[in-house]
């Protein structure tokens, strides 16, 4: 059992680390998901009125909960015999479930920013989206405001 914990966690490493190709455009200033692409999208210029640092939280999942529950029972099961094997496995399940929820609430929480903005109608709106650290949005900035069909809404310069 020993054997495999080695390319078990090699396996979990590199199906974790992500491929990712230079925009030949630069620096991305806003992410969409793939239903948001090939449509026309509404476009409504506005003023920045104001910015506040927001946290962005995930919806949650059991990806890390359930990764670190089989990685800790494994290598606890490999600790000991009979009696004492099962003990070491429930108890790695559940501290590995501790660490994976703890690594899942690090990687799952995003910096993100509110735009409250002032649009050329008067409309007063106000958006949270990822923060970029290529852009950074100031009070009496020129925006666009755009909307998906979906009513999804980003800013951009």
């Amino acid at each position: 059992m020993r054997i495999l914990t080695a390319p078990l966690f090699a396996l979990i490493a590199l199906s974790l680390t992500a491929c990712s190709t230079p925009n030949p455009y630069g620096q991305p200033s806003a992410n969409y998901v793939d239903s948001e692409t090939n449509q026309a999208l509404k476009v409504t210029y506005a003023t920045v009125v104001d910015v506040q640092a927001v946290t962005i939280d995930s919806e949650g999942n059991l990806v890390g909960k359930t990764a670190g529950g089989i990685i800790g029972g494994i290598a606890g099961s490999s600790i000991g015999g009979g009696k004492g094997s099962a003990a070491a496995a429930v108890a790695g399940a559940v501290i590995g479930g501790m660490i994976g929820n703890k690594a899942e609430a690090m990687y799952s929480t995003k910096n993100g920013v509110q735009i409250t903005v002032q649009t050329s109608t008067g409309r007063t709106l106000s958006v949270i989206q990822e923060a970029n650290i290529n852009i950074m949005y100031s009070k009496g900035d020129s925006v666009k405001v755009i909307t998906a069909t979906d009513g999804k809404t980003h800013i951009i310069q």
